[in-house]
């Protein structure tokens, strides 16, 4: 791996580090405190966390400077929604079939924590475990797809 390769994966990181603090404190915002199912709750998060994520990522990093451009956008959208949809996939099959939180409540349980996920947590934790499926979708796509071309960084 380049060593400016390793830099865009360590500010692509950060960036998504802060991306997913928005995203899981608006969706805490919204389907715990709002009481808005979980599904529409992340369509929220993620209209509100993409948005920042990409502007962040376009100029800082992937230092792409001059006009934005239509195609760069709908790219952007397309492999956001694409990363929406690994989201609620797994959140929904974690959540609702999988049961995941159970398991982790057995675990908990065998190691005789008196910690247990109900209610809200449990979603949260759910959600929590479908980052890594959305956060290689999403860097791989704005890597390569979105933001990939040498050629077109840093026009003016």
């Amino acid at each position: 791996m380049k060593k400016c390769d390793l830099l865009q994966l360590v500010k692509f990181g950060t960036v998504g580090f802060f991306n997913t603090l928005l995203d899981y404190g608006s969706f805490y915002v919204f389907f715990a405190l709002l009481n808005i199912n979980k599904n529409p709750a992340q369509i929220l998060a993620t209209v509100i966390s993409m948005t920042n994520s990409y502007f962040v990522n376009r100029y800082w990093t992937f230092e792409r400077r001059g006009k934005i451009r239509r195609r760069e956008v709908i790219r952007f959208v397309v492999v956001n929604v694409l990363s929406l949809s690994v989201t609620l996939l797994c959140l929904n099959l974690f959540h609702d079939v999988f049961q995941l939180h159970k398991w982790a409540n057995e675990i908990l349980a065998y190691w005789n924590y008196s910690f247990e996920l109900s209610g809200d947590f449990e979603v949260m934790f759910c959600k929590m475990a479908a980052l890594p499926f959305s956060w290689g979708v999403n860097f791989f796509g704005n890597r390569f797809w979105v933001f990939g071309k040498k050629t077109e960084r840093n026009v003016t």
